[in-house]
């Protein structure tokens, strides 16, 4: 396979020569380079000003032994030829003294991206800045934070708003004669507040992420939002015992997806430590939920056209019309499960490969959260959790929450001090309504979820 052209930036091709000459069989190698600015505001003051311009390269090399393919990882920010040159020995002397994997996939013959695919990615996909300058920042920041403070009289206090941007640029190269880049920009704005006096005190924040600022929520809304969670659960009470119905608002519904996505992932149940191993293509969620895994959406910050072996990703739809159809794979793991390839491989500089998703969409319903609360007679909205009580293994869930009691349909109070519990498998089960009001987070975007059911442990 032809290279594609490389940045002079680009060290990834030199360090696999290299590797080459040290004596590596294969090896593949990841450049990151990163530049972005960072400004803090608190009371309508600058506290700080950062400023990251890091670069890395990271290198895997394979060897042969009597037992099979051995393989080490290391990275170094020194790029001069003599840094490379010194990584690349050292990464194969780690490797001639690695545990032998009969079953390891070294980085050739992998199903990777056409010429004609990576020149239409760059077309629909132009390298950019986010958009902003270091001044444009920080009047955001200090404009988010005048619109928190002025919302309400309830509001006592700021604990700062946060302004950023930044560039992030990734070589992967590997000896089979790949090797392809791409660049992504983003910019974020963020804001938190406190309510109230004394022992009364509560707090919240609000934030937005998106990969330029064009795409940002305004100031003004961010702040508003910020001001309004925190007065809103302000004089909170607890609720009783219970079974009841939970709804998780979007921010929090994330979660419920991390466990999903953690739980489908091949090396969890390559290793028999996900409480998901049995379950694919069966009914796992109510008929109509679906789940997207997408690597190339306008509004993702997860889009990529290959993964961290230089596999061509591809859209996946997770979960189909409550269904399970796929766990998230790498080559090794497809290999090890005989299943297909996923391009879900993901990796640092150093360390072993890793899977994860690109953009997750949980597909909305119609129903928009005010319409799903009126649906419930006694239940809780949840809008903060607290710990982390979830195991894997089982699916046993349990976390400390935060939000509003719903009675009736109406949202009657602020309940704190509670804890919500089921067991996660259940709780797919037991999804009685999907909101309308999808909402990106990042590289995810998940609406109002509410289940049936949860155990309440209140005072």
């Amino acid at each position: 396979m032809k290279s594609t052209v490389r940045s002079t930036h680009d060290y990834t091709g030199q360090l696999i020569d290299a590797a080459l000459r040290a004596g590596a069989a294969h090896a593949d190698a990841l450049s990151v380079s990163d530049t972005g600015d960072a400004i803090n505001v608190r009371n309508g003051t600058v506290e700080s000003v950062e400023r990251e311009d890091a670069r890395g390269v990271g290198l895997r090399a394979f060897v042969e032994t009597a037992s099979g393919m051995a393989f080490a990882t290391a990275s170094t920010s020194d790029v001069s030829p003599q840094g490379l040159q010194k990584l690349a020995e050292q990464v194969l002397a780690m490797a001639r003294i690695s545990e032998a994997d009969p079953d390891a996939v070294p980085p050739v013959g992998a199903n990777h991206p056409t010429e004609q695919q990576l020149a239409d990615w760059r077309l629909r996909h132009p390298e950019s800045d986010a958009g902003w300058s270091l001044e444009e920042a920080r009047d955001a920041a200090l404009a988010c934070e005048e619109v928190a403070l002025s919302c309400s009289t309830a509001i006592s206090n700021s604990e700062g708003a946060a302004a950023s941007f930044g560039i992030s640029h990734v070589v992967y190269a590997s000896s089979d004669g790949f090797s392809a880049a791409y660049s992504k920009a983003s910019a974020s704005l963020s804001i938190s507040v406190i309510a109230g006096h004394g022992d009364g005190m509560q707090r919240d924040y609000a934030w937005h992420r998106a990969l330029h600022v064009s795409g940002l929520r305004t100031p003004d809304l961010i702040g508003r939002e910020a001001a309004e969670r925190a007065w809103r659960r302000l004089d909170p009470g607890s609720m009783e015992s219970g079974a009841a119905t939970v709804v998780f608002e979007p921010r929090i519904a994330t979660s419920l997806l991390g466990h999903l996505i953690g739980a489908i992932n091949g090396r969890a149940i390559l290793q028999q430590r996900s409480f998901l191993t049995d379950c694919l293509h069966q009914p796992l969620f109510p008929a109509g939920v679906c789940i997207d895994d997408n690597p190339d959406h306008p509004d993702g910050l997860g889009n990529r056209l290959f993964d961290g072996e230089g596999t061509r990703t591809a859209s996946h739809r997770l979960v189909s019309d409550g269904v399970l159809q796929h766990f998230l794979t790498d080559r090794y793991t497809a290999r090890r499960l005989g299943m297909p390839e996923t391009g879900s491989a993901v990796r640092g500089l150093t360390g072993d490969i890793g899977i994860g998703s690109a953009n997750l969409i949980w597909q909305p319903g119609s129903l928009s959260q005010t319409d799903i609360i009126r649906q419930i007679r006694h239940g809780l909205l949840v809008t903060e959790l607290i710990g982390f009580g979830v195991n894997s293994v089982t699916g046993d869930y349990s976390r400390g929450a935060s939000g509003f009691l719903i009675e009736n349909g109406m949202i009657v109070r602020p309940v704190q001090g509670i804890t919500i519990a089921g067991n996660l498998k259940e709780m797919f089960a037991q999804i009685s309504h999907v909101g309308s009001d999808l909402t990106w987070f990042g590289s995810s975007a998940v609406p109002s979820i509410a289940i049936e059911g949860m155990t309440i442990a209140g005072a």
